[in-house]
C-alpha cells in the first residue's frame, strides 16, 4: 500500500521539474560564459586554430539550448501559477 502523505500533486510534479529546468537553465548560462572564453582562448593562438571553428559549433548549439530552454520554463511558471491560483 502507498504512503499517501509521498504522493505528490499535479503542483509539486510541475514544481519539481520546474527546478530541474531552471537548474539546467543556470548550468547552461554558464556553460555559454565558459565556451565563449574558450573561444577567445583558442582564437588568440595560431596552433588552435584549426579548433576555432568547432569550439564556435559548440558555443551555438549551447545558445540554441539556451534559447529553448527558457519558453519552456516560462510554460511551466504560467501552469505553476494557474494551478496555485486554483488551489487558493
Amino acid at each position: 500500500m502507498a504512503d499517501e502523505r509521498n504522493v505528490k500533486t499535479p503542483l509539486d510534479a510541475l514544481q519539481d521539474t520546474l527546478s530541474r529546468l531552471k537548474e539546467m537553465e543556470h548550468y547552461s548560462q554558464t556553460n555559454i560564459e565558459k565556451l565563449a572564453a574558450l573561444w577567445l582562448e583558442v582564437s588568440e593562438h595560431k596552433e588552435q586554430k584549426q579548433y576555432e571553428t568547432m569550439v564556435d559549433e559548440v558555443l551555438k548549439t549551447q545558445n540554441k539550448f539556451q534559447e529553448s530552454i527558457t519558453p519552456l520554463i516560462e510554460a511551466y511558471e504560467k501552469e505553476t501559477t494557474r494551478l496555485k491560483a486554483d488551489t487558493e
